[in-house]
């Protein structure tokens, strides 16, 4: 059984039975394709009361005049939130109050350390760990339509009704692999308030396709960029519907003169977007009047020589070697492309978190000749030299 709470009265008595618990797992529904702002539909919580009972309920913040007491015990640093792939819901409750709640627990990078595998979804992870099949029919809904159907509701609530019973079973495990301690960076970084601040002038780096320009053009990129963002927060719309990816990306490149080559310019709706012609010549204008030592890089990686290819390839053996070992994934640990930019800036390590921990002796010791990969019995091993 769980609540559907529709009113300020049924919240705020909800809130005050769990008020005390220490944790809760927590959900949400929202929509986002014709907003800039996720728009917030339905906030589920799995919660003990005072007499340990486990509490669930659908709160609907579009019936609701006044969220604050929810935001409140989100923010309460006495409660850790347990979420599952947390970044969005993190980043509307920032939104709403302002603040990230803390602390948290994460199942997907959990999943990841005890083995289960990496960007687990939820279902597969409530399938490995609790052995139930979620039902899948209403990953399609539109949480903004009023009324909800029960099916809705019943499929939005077991999102935090397995939540609930996953969580102690997976702390338990780190608790007992040791490895409780390896999640503190990531859920450290989650709920880091620069995660979700808004900043015009660093959005040009998420521009789809900006490998293509030149550096020179990347300030002119960068005036764009800035000025779609600022109007789609204002207007409340995606960015898309501002101003295409690939048009900033072509104005950048080609720095049209006048309003006239603007208008001329493939995929432009002249009509439609005219009013903000003159903008774009002045965002042109103030990008290419930029001092040079003051433009805006991207990192042009380069690829490895053949010989530091074959480096590679004996530190991903070795990596994998170890993450089996660990009976974890290799990808929980790194990528062959941080491996790459390990070699090729000759560095004797991969990183200082927990990731890094596992496998810095290991890969510096390769890199000196102290130990090697080698087969026995037909299986890859690593060996002292």
């Amino acid at each position: 059984m769980y609540q559907v709470i529709t009113t300020n009265d049924d919240l705020s008595s909800y809130i005050e039975s769990i008020k005390d618990c220490n944790w809760l797992a927590l959900d949400t529904e929202f929509i986002r394709e014709r907003t800039y702002y996720p728009k917030l539909c339905l906030v589920q919580i799995a919660a003990h009361d005072a007499t340990g009972n486990l509490q669930l309920a659908c709160i609907d913040p579009l019936a609701i005049d006044d969220i604050s007491p929810l935001l409140y015990l989100l923010n309460n640093t006495n409660i850790t939130k347990v979420l599952h792939a947390a970044h969005q819901d993190l980043e509307i409750f920032n939104f709403l109050s302002g603040q990230v709640p803390q602390p948290i627990f994460d199942t997907q990078p959990a999943a990841a350390v005890l083995g289960y595998g990496d960007q687990m979804g939820y279902g597969r992870l409530m399938q490995q760990v609790l052995k139930v099949d979620l039902d899948k029919s209403q990953s399609r809904t539109d949480w903004a339509k009023r009324p909800l159907k029960q099916a809705q509701l019943d499929y939005a609530i077991d999102d935090v009704r397995y939540l609930a019973q996953a969580y102690p079973i997976m702390r338990d495990r780190l608790i007992a692999l040791n490895r409780l301690n390896w999640l503190d960076n990531d859920f450290a970084r989650l709920i880091d308030p620069s995660l979700y601040a808004i900043n015009a002038f660093s959005r040009w780096k998420k521009v789809k396709g900006l490998q293509v320009l030149k550096r020179s053009q990347l300030p002119i990129l960068q005036e764009l960029a800035a000025w779609r963002e600022e109007v789609a927060e204002l207007k409340d719309l995606p960015r898309r519907w501002v101003m295409k990816d690939e048009i900033l990306i072509d104005l950048a490149r080609q720095q049209p003169q006048d309003l006239q080559s603007i208008a001329d310019m493939r995929g432009i709706n002249a009509e439609r977007t005219k009013k903000y012609h003159q903008i774009w010549l002045d965002c042109i204008q103030r990008g290419k009047a930029l001092d040079e030592s003051k433009w805006p890089e991207i990192s042009r990686r380069n690829k490895p020589s053949p010989t530091q290819d074959k480096v590679i390839d004996v530190l991903m053996t070795a990596l994998n070697i170890r993450a089996k070992a660990l009976g974890i994934t290799s990808a929980v640990i790194t990528t062959r492309k941080k491996v790459a930019s390990m070699v090729i800036e000759k560095r004797q390590i991969l990183s200082h978190d927990w990731r890094g921990a596992l496998v810095n002796v290991l890969f510096s010791e390769i890199l000196a000749g102290k130990k090697a990969v080698a087969v026995k019995d037909g299986v890859a091993v690593i060996i002292e030299l």
